[in-house]
């Protein structure tokens, strides 16, 4: 079975000058994918993250939405 691998990547709302990871900001919510393996997924997300280092409150993670039978 092949995996299916996506990318989730947003920025977070800021309270009391933290970043509150359980808030994502609907209007910078993105998705990428599907990626076939964990790897290229961390890779990206690892770039996404990158191309936005100056953001405090921006993540990018993998997310895996293979379908187990």
């Amino acid at each position: 079975m092949a995996g299916m691998w996506f990318v989730f990547e947003a920025e977070y709302e800021i309270e009391d000058r933290r970043a509150n990871w359980n808030r994502p900001v609907p209007e910078t919510m993105a998705w990428h994918g599907p990626y076939a393996t964990e790897k290229e997924a961390d890779e990206v997300a690892l770039a996404r993250m990158w191309a936005k280092i100056d953001l405090y409150a921006h993540k990018a993670r993998t997310v895996d939405m293979t379908v187990k039978g």
